[in-house]
């Protein structure tokens, strides 16, 4: 491939592969990235794609990268802080917190996260909800933020009607007591 501009229709076309809610080409689009990290940039912009199953696809890809390579998104932290926090189809919500944790972020841009974290904790997704409380945890085990914050979210989590969200909220009591 040469140059973003031509990957772009081919990467679209891998993105559009499967259903919604299988991970489709994501593996295939994730070692690109990471054999050319250039390519994160329409991967991100897939993000904002009108095709839900695009955009889900697209974030399922970036998590993988960032298990991987984190540091390809450093440069890229304002843009996913900004599609986070106006983020709309639940599979944001859900991989966007995995990749943000990993990123180097300012004093900022981690106040920024950890309030859209908080405020995620009442999306009407049980997924989206427990991976921002899972993003809180991750954010006070590096020392990012406040062991009390995290504290006040798992104990409103414990408090939720939501069965999946007490009990994400229950094993992250249980295992981040040393935070």
């Amino acid at each position: 491939m040469s140059g973003a501009g031509a990957a772009e229709p081919a990467l679209k076309e891998q993105l559009a592969q499967g259903q919604r809610g299988e991970i489709g080409a994501a593996a295939s689009v994730a070692r690109d990235i990471i054999e050319t990290p250039r390519l994160v940039e329409p991967v991100i912009a897939a993000l904002e794609d009108g095709d839900p199953a695009i955009v889900a696809h697209a974030a399922h890809a970036l998590m993988q990268v960032s298990l991987d390579e984190p540091t390809i998104f450093d440069a890229h932290v304002e843009k996913l802080l900004n599609l986070f926090e106006a983020g709309s189809q639940w599979e944001i919500g859900e991989q966007l917190p995995k990749i943000l944790v990993r990123c180097t972020m300012s004093d900022v841009q981690i106040g920024r996260l950890a309030q859209a974290l908080k405020g995620k904790l009442q999306n009407k997704s049980n997924i989206v909800a427990a991976c921002a409380l899972s993003g809180l945890a991750a954010l006070a085990e590096r020392g990012a933020i406040g062991g009390d914050v995290l504290d006040t979210a798992i104990e409103e989590a414990l408090n939720s009607p939501r069965k999946a969200l007490a009990a994400r909220a229950r094993r992250l009591r249980d295992t981040t007591r040393k935070i």
